[in-house]
C-alpha cells in the first residue's frame, strides 16, 4: 500500500506539533554592515600568513587587480592583459 497525502495527514496530527502562533524572523544584516565583513580572499590570506611555511605550495592566493593597475597600459593591449591575469 502506497502512502497518500490523506494518510500522511492522519499519521502526524497537527495537535502534536508545537507550532507557535507568532513567527518572529530575524532581520537581515544591513548592506552597510555587510560591506565591513571580511571577504573570502581576506580570510584565506590571513590563514596563509598564520600557516607560514605549512601552507601548501600549490595553493596560490592573489588579489584581483584594480583599474588603477591598468591605467598606464596602452588601450589596445589592456583587454589582452586583463584576460591573461584572470584565472580560468
Amino acid at each position: 500500500m502506497h502512502p497518500t497525502s490523506q494518510r500522511l495527514v492522519r499519521v502526524i496530527p497537527r495537535t502534536l506539533l508545537k507550532v507557535s502562533e507568532q513567527k518572529i524572523y530575524t532581520r537581515p544584516i544591513p548592506q552597510s554592515q555587510d560591506r565591513l565583513r571580511p571577504t573570502l580572499i581576506d580570510v584565506l590570506i590571513k590563514q596563509q600568513q598564520a600557516a607560514g611555511e605549512a601552507w601548501p605550495q600549490n595553493l596560490r592566493l592573489e588579489r584581483q587587480l584594480k583599474k588603477e593597475a591598468y591605467r598606464k597600459v596602452r588601450p589596445e593591449v589592456r583587454s589582452a592583459l586583463k584576460s591573461l591575469t584572470k584565472e580560468r
